[in-house]
């Protein structure tokens, strides 16, 4: 039987600078999103004992291209492993209500929400995204069968849709560890017979 876990990166370093009640512009929020897809991790990172035992019993490793995976997977010891772009977290879009200034935390849900729906103003739009996380799902597929466990760094949208599609695809979840949280794992197994 493969397994595939997917872990979302640890707690990134632009997290030490912006709280979720930081008061921005729309104006500001494409600064914030070139500095979270630049940035590597914050020092306060913790790894727990559970998250180093799915480390050890990789075999297959895949980060996404942004550095705070990278960063995440060098942290636990992987020093070999594939990037690849398929994994990428999904933009939020910018350039809306440039003067009107609110909480973070707000400009995350509003966006995410007119995301969802349709309007990507400056970033991949939600169905080409799902195109990509079909193709990830490929990926993760053609190199299940040379590996035993493979481990994905990836972002918290991409995880999601990325088990949604595992699911769907017949695999089953195993274990589950943090949520959607920094570090949070989700582990997937499909059965011999399902391949």
């Amino acid at each position: 039987m493969g397994k595939v876990s997917l872990i979302r990166h640890g707690k990134p370093e632009i997290h030490d600078n912006y709280s979720m009640f930081s008061i921005l512009s729309g104006d500001d929020i494409e600064n914030f999103r070139v500095s979270y897809d630049t940035c590597g991790l914050s020092p306060s990172n913790s790894i727990t004992p559970e998250l180093n035992k799915i480390i050890l019993d990789g075999d297959l490793f895949i980060s996404s291209g942004l550095r705070r995976s990278m960063e995440s997977l060098r942290l636990l010891g992987v020093d070999t492993f594939e990037s690849d772009e398929l994994f990428k977290e999904a933009e939020i879009p910018c350039g809306i209500g440039k003067r009107l200034k609110l909480p973070l935390f707000l400009w995350a849900i509003i966006l995410r929400i007119i995301w969802r729906f349709g309007l990507s103003t400056n970033a991949e739009p939600f169905k080409s995204f799902k195109i990509r996380i079909k193709k990830a799902a490929d990926v993760i597929e053609k190199k299940e069968n040379s590996s035993k466990h493979i481990v994905v760094m990836a972002h918290g949208f991409v995880n999601n849709l990325l088990g949604k599609e595992l699911l769907r695809r017949k695999w089953r979840s195993i274990y589950r560890m943090g949520g959607n949280s920094f570090w949070s794992v989700t582990t997937f197994e499909k059965n011999s017979e399902q391949k």
